[in-house]
């Protein structure tokens, strides 16, 4: 398996298939094709871009070698790559390219400004220590660049694991450096940059003790995984819409940070154990400030299956307006034989605005729990 190949199924397997590129070759006239950089992670405002470099074997070994291929490689060539790929993306209205799911899609970006940049590579061991801590480059015309170590990379994608977590340290990192750039960070691995950002200090000057946070962690996984919900949405989906229309359902949840992911995955639980007990509830609901989505989960009883839907929409609708949001998901749940459920699911979004006939009917018989504001911790560390 090439490192390419090795990359791109690591962003899959963590980021879902819906939202990895990796083949990115495009036409900018009948007859000129180009390519983008080697991999992208794009899900709607969430924009990484890579360029990734490997030592390639030779016969003459040392580190002045190893430190000539680094500059020629990661500094010279890996760089310009990212500045073309900017510049694509800046005057080209077309580029057309095909995630993981083999669906295409027309590149857009929202700003360039909000693009993460990241020069990924493979060293030789030979290769200097000074190269090695090398975190980031700046260019004058495609901004901060990251530069991390395919080790590294593997770390911080094994520890951080979805892809809002992911972006969000990159620019927890990227003013980190900007802020502490003339001390000495750059001799400090990678551990303890990504420990900094795990412990949520970003105010305190980086040093080798915010590894113990990165030691210490505890997923707790069970408590908020949904790759089995994600993974498998494509493959349940039954409906007769375009076969791309549920990314915006699952983009809403993979934009999701592990804390926020836990309290989706409680209330789909309860709903599903209610469901199963046929047992008539009230929905469960969370709303999301951060990304403007609300989600609202309903259990179903048999005898009401045939109204679901309609049930469905009328919650998710209601939903939305209470907690003034512009998105809205809903999903309602009908237990079936052997622990099978029905499950089906709604999607809203348009901007909010004032509806005094269901405000009315909200104020005379709302349908739902109080919610309350909770600011949970995201990471829980072992420190006993």
């Amino acid at each position: 398996m090439s490192f390419q190949e090795d990359i791109s199924n690591l962003n899959e397997f963590y980021f879902f298939r819906e939202f990895t590129f990796s083949t990115n070759k495009f036409y900018t006239s009948p007859d000129k094709e180009v390519e983008l950089a080697d991999n992208i992670l794009w899900l709607d405002d969430l924009f990484i871009i890579y360029q990734l470099k490997e030592r390639e074997s030779t016969n003459t070994i040392t580190a002045q070698s190893e430190e000539k291929w680094f500059k020629k490689k990661i500094l010279g060539k890996a760089k310009k790559q990212i500045c073309d790929t900017l510049e694509y993306l800046q005057n080209y209205s077309n580029i057309e390219i095909q995630n993981h799911r083999r669906h295409k899609f027309n590149i857009t970006v929202p700003s360039l400004d909000s693009v993460h940049k990241l020069i990924l590579y493979k060293p030789h061991e030979s290769l200097p220590e000074s190269c090695k801590k090398r975190k980031y480059y700046r260019s004058q015309t495609a901004g901060f660049i990251h530069i991390i170590s395919c080790e590294d990379y593997r770390g911080i994608v094994k520890t951080l694991i979805t892809p809002a977590e992911f972006a969000d340290y990159l620019m927890f990192r990227e003013q980190l450096i900007n802020k502490w750039e003339d001390q000495d960070t750059f001799n400090l691995p990678e551990q303890a940059l990504l420990g900094q950002y795990l412990s949520g200090e970003s105010k305190q000057k980086p040093n080798l003790d915010f590894v113990l946070y990165l030691q210490k962690l505890e997923h707790n996984f069970e408590e908020w995984d949904l790759s089995g919900i994600i993974n498998r949405f494509k493959d349940r989906l039954t409906t007769d819409k375009t076969e791309t229309d549920y990314y915006s359902i699952l983009k809403e949840i993979a934009k999701l940070k592990r804390n926020e992911l836990k309290e989706f995955k409680i209330r789909y639980k309860f709903s599903m154990q209610d469901a199963k007990a046929n047992k008539f509830t009230l929905p469960y609901r969370i709303a999301i400030p951060r990304t403007g989505c609300g989600f609202v989960f309903v259990p179903v009883t048999h005898n009401l299956k045939e109204s679901r839907i309609n049930a469905l929409q009328n919650f998710t609708h209601a939903h939305k307006y209470d907690q003034k949001l512009s998105k809205c998901i809903g999903v309602s749940f009908v237990s079936e034989e052997n622990d099978w459920y029905l499950i089906d699911w709604c999607y809203l979004d348009f901007p909010w605005q004032h509806d005094p006939i269901l405000e009315n009917k909200l104020k005379q018989n709302n349908p739902f729990r109080e919610v309350k504001s909770v600011e949970s911790s995201r990471y829980a560390f072992n420190f006993n």
